[in-house]
């Protein structure tokens, strides 16, 4: 069984980190949270991811992900920086 990465962007585009073999639940109105090992773009597990509740949302690809409705999540927010790390978001296609 391979690894599966769901990949957090800035919305203009910048690679930020990664979640490892995340779990993430689906909710009715294409919500979703995800929660896991986040890790920066190094590869280096984060202690603590700090955010701002009022920054902009980022973005995150879901096509390693088997079994989700989206392809990727937009409005993605922090909901704990500690590890385990959660973020939830809306699920949007292309």
């Amino acid at each position: 069984m391979s690894d599966v990465k769901v990949k957090v962007y800035t919305p203009g585009g910048q690679y930020v980190g990664y979640f490892l073999n995340p779990s993430i639940n689906q909710f009715p109105e294409a919500e979703y949270e995800i929660s896991g090992r986040f890790f920066e773009d190094t590869g280096v597990a984060i202690g603590k991811l700090d955010f701002n509740p009022q920054s902009v949302p980022y973005m995150a690809d879901l096509s390693e992900v088997v079994g989700c409705a989206h392809g990727r999540l937009v409005n993605v927010y922090i909901q704990r920086g500690r590890q385990p790390v959660r973020m939830t978001g809306l699920g949007f296609n292309n």
